[in-house]
This record gives structure tokens, sequence and C-alpha cells, in this order.
């Protein structure tokens, strides 16, 4: 509101009440005023009057009002500055901090950046994108992302130019655990808070939409909804033991297969408020025990593979359309093992529980050794020499790195995509617990459910700790 405004209204106001009162005191000047102003009849009615008077005064004030509200409508700053000129090269001079971790305010100064955040591409790393805010053409602003820990390289690139930072930008990466929902090592049934919250014997897990999780019992039968942002776990489903479930790119469904004959499969969608839908009942000639199910890139087939080693899937358009691919995929041994689909590789992962190993399959169920299968244990190193401890289900970042639960020695644990080196990221071999704190310190109890959400934190579904937990990195 500008200040004539502001004078205009105290005046009028003051002016208005100084001639009230006084009228008050005087009701026929009042009333004379009145029948003067309103040019009525000598029989105006007082009270009438005074009601006539204040709409007037409201009207006057309303008007003093919409005029100022113009003051306040709102343009959005335009930023002042150089444009490109692709006919000369960019300069970068510094960035400011010249360290930090994830969503770390930078700064970069230099030349010839243009006024465009959207054609502005700013890369650590060789391949970690930061989001670009504003620019002036020679000082832009920016978040730095996710990236690997340690001295990396900042690259700025505007059409078809780029250009390098002449130092290196120092990335502290942070890593945690955390306990999500329920209590380790106290299992049970209750729905409630997170904190109040109890789960049973849990094989899979699944990010959803709105930052909600859905947890698999697959021994009681139930499927939980884990509302994170709400602090509520909620019951969607009893009736069928399932095990590691699959979710679309855009988390409004997921699909879960029964773990037993005859093998019915649901799904729950955010359109039907998560509550479970039986697409068919049973897959046929299918007798093996089937623990998790995948989605390739189309995501129109259901995959799956039972313990006995058949290898299909089926049509969620036409879910009674049954498509048995290989009858012999990867050893048959025991009857835990999980699938998944690899963006990056565009096939899928298989691990064979008491193989000690993990297969990579073909779209067509073609099964070759990956990891492993060099006995029980928790060496790391190169994959083809590493041991496993009944590995369970598997996840991939948005790198292609691939992580499972080590379950029987209470680990987590990834295959670096680039080189196929295997480390133990989070938990400490062979001590069962539900320690939080940094990874490597914390303890898990039986990690069974794995998945990964689209910030890069992933989610474990324990068995016996009967916890869901999270494995942050920043």
């Amino acid at each position: 509101m500008t200040k004539k405004y502001i004078f205009l209204l105290i005046f009028f106001y003051l002016a208005f009440i100084i001639f009230y009162s006084f009228a008050m005191q005087k009701h026929i000047n009042l009333k004379y005023f009145m029948k003067t102003l309103l040019r009525k009849s000598p029989t105006v009615d007082l009270r009438h009057a005074k009601k006539q008077l204040l709409f007037l005064v409201g009207c006057i004030s309303a008007f003093i009002l919409s005029s100022c509200q113009e003051d306040y409508k709102f343009e959005q700053t335009k930023i002042q500055g150089t444009p490109y000129d692709e006919t000369k090269p960019i300069e970068i001079t510094e960035i400011l901090p010249d360290s930090g971790g994830y969503r770390t305010q930078f700064v970069i100064k230099g030349s010839n950046f243009g006024t465009d955040p959207s054609q502005i591409n700013v890369t650590f790393n060789g391949n970690k994108k930061a989001t670009i805010v504003s620019s002036n053409g020679n000082v832009l602003y920016g978040i730095v992302p996710k990236q690997e820990d340690g001295k990396n390289e900042v690259t700025i690139q505007i059409g078809k130019q780029s250009a390098m930072l002449p130092k290196t930008f120092r990335y502290t990466r942070i890593e945690q655990m955390s306990t999500v929902a329920g209590k380790s090592g106290e299992g049970g049934y209750v729905d409630g808070t997170l904190a109040e919250s109890r789960f049973e014997y849990m094989y899979g897990v699944g990010v959803i939409a709105g930052e909600n999780l859905l947890a698999f019992e697959g021994r009681a039968g139930r499927v939980r909804m884990i509302a994170v942002t709400d602090n509520k776990v909620t019951t969607v489903f009893t009736g069928a033991n399932m095990g590691q479930p699959t979710v679309t790119k855009d988390r409004t469904k997921a699909y879960a297969i029964q773990i037993e004959k005859p093998h019915a499969v649901y799904s729950f969608t955010q359109e039907n408020s998560w509550a479970a839908k039986r697409i068919t009942s049973g897959l046929a000639g299918v007798n093996g025990k089937i623990y998790s199910c995948a989605l390739d890139e189309s995501e129109n087939k259901l995959y799956f593979r039972d313990h006995e080693g058949k290898f299909g899937y089926i049509n969620i358009e036409n879910p009674g359309e049954l498509t048995i691919l290989n009858e012999h995929c990867a050893p048959i041994n025991k009857e835990i093992s999980y699938l998944a689909w690899s963006p990056i590789d565009k096939c899928f992962f298989l691990s064979v529980q008491n193989e000690q190993s993990i297969y990579k399959v073909s779209k067509e169920g073609n099964a070759e050794l990956y990891a492993g299968g060099n006995g029980i244990g928790v060496a790391d190193g190169p994959r083809t020499s590493m041991q496993m401890t009944n590995p369970t289900a598997i996840a991939f970042d948005i790198d292609g790195n691939l992580y499972f639960n080590d379950s029987g020695s209470y680990t987590l644990r990834m295959i670096n995509h680039h080189d196929g080196v295997s480390s133990t990221v989070a938990g400490i071999p062979g001590k069962g617990g539900g320690e939080d704190g940094m990874p490597l310190e914390s303890t898990l109890n039986y990690p069974y459910g794995l998945t990964c959400d689209d910030e890069g934190n992933f989610y474990i579904a324990e068995g016996w700790g009967s916890t869901i937990r999270k494995y942050a990195i920043e």
C-alpha cells in the first residue's frame, strides 16, 4: 500500500469520527445533513439515515482499499544480465563454496553463462547434473547433486560449448541407517504411528506414490501401508502370503504374486486407494514358490521365476495369458530366489539363496552366473570371486549399481556397475540387531525385502528384525 493511500484512509476515518461524534450530540444537525445529502423528504428516519451513512462509509473504504490492491500485484523479478553469445567462449573462474554435500547451494563465477537456466547444464563428476536456479550471465546459482565421495570435476555446458572448473569440488558423502517403522526384534500386529506399529516376518517392500511404502508380511498374509509423511501405518490387505512386489516407474501401481500355489496375482493402485485387487486367480502349471516378480521397461508384462526354475510372464492387460519362457532358468536349490529388472542393463538379475549366487537373466530366460557361486562367506572383491551368505532381494540405484540383501550375514551389499567390485555398505557381517547410525556400524536382522526410491534411498524389510529400515545416501 502506497503512502498516499494510507494518508487518505486515515484522514477519511478521522474526519468521519469527528463528524459522527458531533452529530450524535446534535441529532437535528445529522438529520438536516442527511436530508440534504440524500435529498430525502423532511420525514427522513434518523436510524435509517445512520445506516445509509455507514453504508456510504463502507463503500468509500472499499474503493480506497481496492485501489490499494493494485500496489500488491506481484510481478516476477526479471533477471537483468548478459545473454549467452555462442561466438564467445564460456569462462569459469571459481565455485563457492568449493566443498559440500548433497543439496549444498553453490555460486559459480565466470562469463558468458547467459540468463536462461534451462539452457545451462552443470555436471559434477562427469554425469551428475546440478539444479540451476538462476544466472545473470556472469554469476550462476545452483544446488549440488548426489555424487561419489571425493574431489570431483565440475563442467558447464551451454549449447555446443563447455568449460571445466580450474579446481575440483570436494564432495562429502553422508550415509545413515535409520528405523522407519516397527521395533527391532519385537514382532506383532499393530497399526498406528510409525513408532507404535509392529510387523511380522516380512519378505518384501515397495515405494509407492506420496512417499508411502507397502510392506509385505510374507508369513502372516498381510500387506501394510506405511505413510511416512502422515506418521501412520494401516493394513490394506489380508489373506495371501506374498513376497517382494514390483512397482511402476510413476509409483502409482504395484504388483505382487502369492508365494505358494495357486499363485494368485494382485495389484495395488493409487486410483483404488491402494486396496488389493486380484487380477488373476493363479498361474496354471507353476508349482514352485515365487518370492518376487518384476516388470520390464514396457511395464505390460509381469515376470516371475519359481524355485523349480520356471521363468515366464503374464500379460498385465490380459492376466489369464501365461507364457513360460524357460523351464530351467538357473540352478534349482531350495525355495528362495528374488528377481529384479535393471533399467541400465535391460535385463533381469536373479538371486538364488542356497547357491550363494546372483545370475544375469535375459528376457528369454537364459541365465548366466554374474556374481558369487563361491560358497558361503562374506568376502568382498571382484564379483566373480566374492562370497555370499543367503542373498535375497535385489535393487538398483540410478547408476545401475546392484544392491542386495545378504540375509545370512545381516548385511546390505553392493556390486559396482562400472568395475564389478563388491563391497559391504551397511551392517556388520555375522552380527544381527537393530542398531541405527553410521551404516557400517549399524546392525540388521535378516534383511529380505529391498527397494530404492527416486532420491536414491534404500528401504529394507527385515525378517526376524520385523522392522522397515532406511539406508540414506546424501
